[in-house]
């Protein structure tokens, strides 16, 4: 079952937030509403003790902002006053102009205070209040009903909330100037409608509310109103429209209702697959209804832990998050809620599962049973959405237990597409439960002997997730959103190896790298605010950077640091794709391809899978799928190969320890080329090698390995984009070539310097003048850029990998909007070659950026490069390029001429089209 299961959420409850509700539908908890300028949450200074007046205001505000233990509190003192008043002491229930008299000020401090009931989950208080308030009068009934509908929201009965929500708004709004009242019941009823799946009603009812509060002048209500917007984009299948808004809203009140915001922004990061950083939003939303004591609140945040530590892999921790949720609900009358928690409770025992070696048949059946439970609970809610997710799960159990016959109508009865053809309808909330679908259909017709069929099911998952990546204009969250077909690429994968057809091998190598293989390259448009976001991080990191080597750390520049990245990131997650998305090439294609321009280049796929290494060998004649050695671990010896080659690049260390660390590097390289290059050895021409990669292969040091020393090679994450270029590399230099020297490397300006000399017209940029800004100014469009500097390779955050300017870094976020883009970047830098990837499996990095930007070829290290030896692996490689050979063979070349000159090795590779 997809641990990434976003759509399974389940409680359909909906509002609640202070005079606003919220829901907890489909899994978005929908935040809410504020009717109140924030400024009016605070008692005012008036002189004396405040009036009746006074403190119902400030109560209203507060509940409207997120503070609804405090508005409660305040509501009282408000209540009792009116009432001491009225039994004859001194009276203060005057209005002021536009503001209720003494003959419905009583009834609204009771709404304020049954809103702020609601919302701190007690329901049944929240009732008896509102009751009291009714027997006012006519006058306040829309008032009434309006709190009702958010009560019965909260509480699940839709169908009454809806009808309450209408009758109010149909009435207060006849006759009567625009206000905060009519904004609130606007607000409310647009959750009510995202809860129900009418996002595009949501979106109307809070567009109208931003344009009172604007006219009110009331910036809380604006900034609700601008946050729900893009909650409506969200659901609405526009999630970089959705955080745009919800980015908009934090300009205009970022201290506004700031649990609910954090939350709901936690959700969407999840949808993503940017499961670290919406923990971070999680955390923060709980905090927030922790300290104002809104439980059932709490207890929503509490299930998106419970979706976070899944996601991660925790599946107890998320089952403890979800039965502290369920308790919470329970006590607060919240049967959806409930419903909700016992949901993730399921998904959690699927995680474990099948995470567990000993799990058998028994388990299995025990699991489906507690599932069918859950999903007619479920259909008794009226939960038919949740409910289908929930057999999904109790089929997939079934089919794990043997059970073949009940998990076809298990999976029948939850809606399993029966057709490849059918399309995913678009919208996000439901995103995970189709791709679980696909994944029960495909394993379906796999154990009934229908392979076709099966990998229809699969194809047409993967080109669904393909058009949802397609809607983002960033890397960062294209490589991330891949989390969603993990399942779906692994089954297609392992049913592909199982016919040991190279064709199809391909294809499903291809599609497990869709980012790479299948999308445009993002090439978001120029952003002024972004640039000097990222010129301010620039210089913070370069301090920091500093400070950290001599000794002395820097508490609040790291939290300057820290609060930049973010910025950077969020801006870059807010831009939308070109949704276009192209097809892999069929081996046909290839071998077309290489026949018509390089017949004498190989291609090798090498990829791990059940336990083992395999490889595919593709020429213009020939295609081989080959199983190889068990994979016992290419990361550790990979790691220790990235070691000895630190070791020899640092040339303080003695003689007897080189000599060491020479033996092992030599012994390393051997082993792998033992595993993944010998085997391979006899089938490949004696031309060109691509290499296909991904993960810790992608960073193996190609051209160093025993058989391919000497040769050219390519290193690409994908097939088809190594064939669309294929042959046409070599003659970047004609279009512009800027040298540029980085500080602090003794050789950095030499070299930079013989590199300018080598082409006729070359820029250099040494020095102070080495900055950033003036790189990305002087870029030549469709040249060749080459930096000599130091390189910071960032495992946590790849895309901040860069290489070190004059003013601090370069990084791979500086690439993409920049209006011109060099052919080729060669990065005469350390570490930089290196890439993470993201848990579908896509690859992050300084490299992947620039080829995902669309640099053709980059030219890095993936280890530590003393300067001596670059600069002589540079300047050779420039001499052959300049003649116009393929960059992979001036490399080769180069990397041969150092070896001849008996000097360390000279770790770097080609990456992407360089043949």
């Amino acid at each position: 079952m997809p641990a990434e299961h976003s759509a399974i959420r389940v409680a359909k409850t909906v509002l609640t937030k202070g005079g606003v509700t919220i829901a907890v539908s489909k899994g978005h908890a929908v935040p809410v509403t504020t009717g109140v300028q924030a400024r009016t949450a605070h008692l005012p200074a008036s002189e004396g003790k405040p009036s009746i007046v006074q403190l119902w205001t400030s109560a209203r505000g507060m509940v409207d902002v997120g503070r609804p233990a405090t508005g409660l509190r305040v509501a009282e003192r408000a209540l009792h006053a009116f009432d001491r008043a009225a039994r004859g002491g001194p009276r203060d229930v005057r209005g002021t102009p536009g503001e209720p008299g003494s003959d419905t000020l009583r009834a609204r401090i009771l709404l304020v205070m049954a809103d702020a009931l609601v919302e701190l989950g007690q329901i049944a208080e929240a009732s008896v209040v509102l009751e009291q308030a009714a027997e006012s009068g006519p006058a306040v009934q829309p008032l009434v009903q309006a709190s009702r509908g958010v009560l019965l929201g909260r509480t699940g009965r839709m169908g009454e909330a809806q009808h309450e929500l209408d009758e109010a708004i149909s009435t207060y709004s006849q006759g009567r100037k625009p206000s905060g009242t009519l904004l609130r019941m606007l607000l409310w009823r647009g959750l009510l409608h995202l809860t129900e799946g009418r996002p595009e009603l949501a979106q109307i009812d809070c567009e109208e509310a931003r344009r009172l509060g604007v006219a009110l002048g009331l910036d809380a209500s604006v900034a609700i109103a601008t946050h729900d917007i893009g909650l409506a984009r969200f659901y609405g299948g526009d999630l970089p429209s959705a955080l745009a808004e919800m980015a908009k809203a934090d300009e205009v009140a970022p201290d506004v209702r700031v649990g609910f915001r954090a939350l709901d922004r936690a959700r969407v990061l999840l949808a993503a697959g940017l499961a670290v950083e919406a923990r971070d939003f999680a955390d923060k939303a709980q905090h927030a209804f922790a300290a104002e004591r809104s439980r059932v609140d709490l207890a929503e945040a509490l299930l998106v832990q419970a979706e976070i530590d899944l996601i991660a892999g925790f599946s107890r921790t998320s089952r403890l998050a979800a039965r502290r949720s369920a308790r919470i609900y329970l006590a607060a009358g919240h049967t959806r809620g409930v419903l909700a928690a016992r949901v993730m409770e399921v998904r959690a025992d699927a995680q474990e599962r099948e995470s567990s070696r000993t799990s058998g048949a028994r388990r299995a059946t025990a699991d489906a049973g507690r599932a069918s439970h859950v999903a007619a609970d479920l259909d008794e809610a009226g939960l038919a959405d949740e409910a289908r997710a929930v057999r999904l799960m109790q089929a997939d159990a079934l089919l794990e237990a043997g059970d073949l016959a009940a998990a076809r109508s298990v999976a029948e009865a939850a809606g399993v597409v029966t057709s490849p053809r059918a399309h995913w309808s678009g919208r996000i909330p439901t995103l995970a439960t189709e791709m679980h679908s696909r994944l029960v259909a495909a394993r379906l017709e796999l154990v009934d002997g229908r392979r076709t069929s099966g990998l229809a099911h699969i194809r047409r998952g993967l080109d669904d997730l393909a058009a949802f990546q397609a809607r983002f204009g960033s890397q960062d969250l294209q490589a991330a959103s891949a989390v969603h077909g993990r399942e779906l690429t692994q089954l297609g994968l392992w049913t592909a190896l199982e016919t040991r057809s190279p064709a199809a091998i391909l294809q499903w190598l291809e599609r497990s790298r869709g980012a790479s293989t299948r999308l445009a390259a993002v090439r978001p448009s120029a952003d002024r605010e972004l640039a000097r976001e990222l010129s301010a991080l620039r210089t913070a990191m370069y301090l920091s950077l500093r400070a950290t080597g001599s000794g002395n750390v820097d508490p609040a520049l790291e939290v300057t640091v820290k609060e930049l990245r973010h910025r950077v990131r969020s801006r870059s997650w807010v831009v939308g794709g070109t949704g276009a998305v192209s097809r892999p090439f069929s081996l046909a294609e290839v071998q077309r391809r290489l026949a018509e321009t390089s017949p004498r280049v190989s291609v090798v796929a090498p990829f791990r899978g059940k336990g083992h290494f395999h490889a595919l060998v593709i020429t213009a004649k020939s295609a081989r799928y080959m199983k190889l050695q068990r994979d016992l671990g290419l990361n550790p010896l990979l790691h220790r190969i990235i070691e000895d080659l630190n070791v020899l690049a640092d040339h303080r260390i003695r003689r007897p320890l080189r000599k060491v660390a020479e033996h092992s590097l030599n012994a390393g390289l051997s082993a792998a080329a033992r595993l993944i290059v010998d085997p391979v050895q006899p089938y490949v021409d004696d031309g060109p090698v691509v290499i296909a990669a991904a993960g810790a292969a992608a960073i193996v040091p190609w051209a160093l390995l025993p058989g391919l020393s000497g040769r050219a090679v390519s290193v690409t994450a994908s097939v088809t984009a190594a064939m669309s270029s294929l042959g046409q590399r070599g003659q970047d230099h004609r279009h512009g070539v800027l040298a540029v020297a980085g500080p602090e490397v003794p050789a950095a300006v030499t070299e930079a310097s013989k590199v300018a000399a080598v082409y006729p017209n070359a820029a250099l940029l040494t020095g102070r003048q080495a900055t950033g800004r003036a790189v990305l100014d002087l870029m030549p469009q469709g040249g060749l850029l080459h930096i000599a500097a130091h390189g910071h390779h960032e495992t946590e955050n790849p895309l901040f990998s860069g290489v070190m300017l004059a003013d601090g870094l370069l990084y791979g976020y500086d690439v993409a909007p920049n209006p011109v883009l060099p052919a080729q970047v060669v990065l005469s830098s350390c570490d930089v070659g290196r890439t993470d990837d993201r848990p579908g499996g896509e690859p992050l990095g300084l490299v992947a950026a620039l080829l995902r930007s669309g640099v053709s070829t980059v030219i890095a290290g993936t280890s530590r490069i003393s300067d001596a030896v670059a600069a002589l692996a540079m300047t050779a490689y420039h001499d052959r390029l300049s003649t116009g050979v393929a960059p992979a063979i001036a490399l080769a070349d180069a990397i041969k001429s150092v070896a001849e000159q008996d000097e360390d090795p000279a770790p770097f590779t080609c990456f992407g089209a360089g043949i």
